[in-house]
């Protein structure tokens, strides 16, 4: 099903996609085998790039530095932090730089890209929206903020999965505050763990912005910040420290070699432990689940995070077998409420207007299945309330 988000503005600025659905929007529903099919002419578009795709096969991605010479990232300020998030003009230049080089648009989000969608797009089975900050990613950020403290001392050493995580924001957050703590990081699309995840895992760590001599641009004002990193001068760094500029200015052309730059970004990626510190997955969450158990890395995670995703009844079957795989199992009585118990927290719109699903509808579900308590342990105000649930075991 093909729909798009509204937008809104958080409490930081930041641009989030909101939850209003625009009106009359046509449905596009699964068969059994997840192939999304057409219900009327105005879907055509979504049903061709969708029918040719099966349930996206399970693929571990190894973190890599993006082929490109820099970078554009926004801050992100909340609660006296901040966080660096890849701006999506940024990737859509990259992607048209991509396709005027090969002339092709081999993969799915490029092919959305290339009709003219909006990254608030969502194509069901295709692209789930994963290159824009979505608000309750937001919210999760900031409940995770809030009770850093329990949660620290009861991850400490623990492993985090964060399903559907985009640009990761949540994610992020773990990685800096709590650093013996391994993230696993999971999104529907490959194309955005590429475009927009990793890029954020480098610019809060090892391409993190700097004044320093890193040749990097920054761009503030009284409400904003934003950084252009420029990759190609760390590549240099890495390759011929001291001597760069030396190096460099007696060469004819002074870009890098493909080769000078593939070894710069092996070294830049070893000087750093980020790599021994998180993964990435792409998937279906079926396909997922299945592969983790082929593995045996059953109940391996003790914290398990999610945002916007139980917009549709249809998924929620695949999601809460996902959780059954991978949460960790209580160390101390089932069903405690102590912060050291393993958990998912679930954040969500309460009503997805046009929709199937909702806060409500997803609840009832959970305490059907009769595998989870499920509580709601943060609640926002307003006329679009937002919620976070929070899932342990019975």
């Amino acid at each position: 099903m093909s729909f798009r988000f509204n937008f809104g503005v958080s409490e930081d600025g930041e641009d989030v996609a909101c939850s209003t659905t625009p009106t009359g929007i046509s449905t596009l529903d699964c068969n059994g085998s997840g192939t999304a099919m057409c219900m009327n002419e105005e879907n055509a578009s979504d049903a061709s790039i969708a029918s040719a795709v099966a349930a996206a096969p399970f693929e571990s991605i190894s973190l890599t530095i993006p082929k490109v010479s820099s970078i554009v990232v926004d801050a992100i300020f909340y609660k006296g932090q901040r966080l660096w998030k890849r701006q999506i003009d940024d990737v859509q230049f990259q992607l048209a730089q991509q396709d005027s080089m090969d002339g092709s648009e081999d993969s799915l989000v490029k092919r959305a890209m290339a009709e003219d969608r909006n990254a608030s797009d969502v194509i069901k089975g295709v692209y789930e929206g994963g290159l824009k900050t979505w608000e309750c990613s937001i919210d999760l950020l900031s409940f995770l903020v809030d009770h850093q403290v329990e949660l620290g001392a009861a991850l400490h050493g623990g492993r985090v999965l964060e399903i559907g995580c985009g640009t990761g924001l949540p994610s992020l957050h773990v990685l800096k505050s709590m650093p013996d703590t391994y993230v696993c990081m999971q999104d529907y699309n490959k194309d955005v763990l590429e475009l927009v995840t990793m890029p954020n895992v480098l610019a809060n760590t090892i391409l993190c912005p700097s004044t320093a001599g890193n040749g990097d641009t920054l761009h503030a004002d009284s409400d904003t910040e934003a950084c252009e990193i420029d990759i190609d001068f760390r590549r240099t760094q890495a390759l011929f420290g001291a001597d760069t500029d030396d190096v460099i200015g007696k060469r004819d052309v002074p870009e890098l070699t493909v080769d000078e730059a593939n070894e710069a970004d092996a070294r830049m990626l070893q000087s750093s432990d980020i790599r021994d510190c998180c993964e990435f997955v792409a998937g279906d969450w079926a396909n997922i689940e299945h592969e983790l158990r082929r593995q045996g890395r059953e109940n391996s995670f003790d914290l398990v995070l999610t945002s916007e995703t139980i917009y549709d009844t249809d998924s929620y079957k695949s999601l809460h077998d996902l959780l059954v795989c991978v949460l960790a199992k209580p160390k101390t009585e089932a069903g405690s409420q102590d912060q050291k118990a393993p958990a998912a927290l679930i954040a969500a719109k309460s009503i997805y207007f046009g929709l199937t699903g909702s806060v409500l509808i997803f609840k009832q579900y959970v305490n059907a299945r009769g595998v989870f308590n499920v509580d709601s342990v943060w609640q926002s105000g307003g006329s679009m309330p937002r919620e976070i649930l929070r899932l342990t075991w019975k």
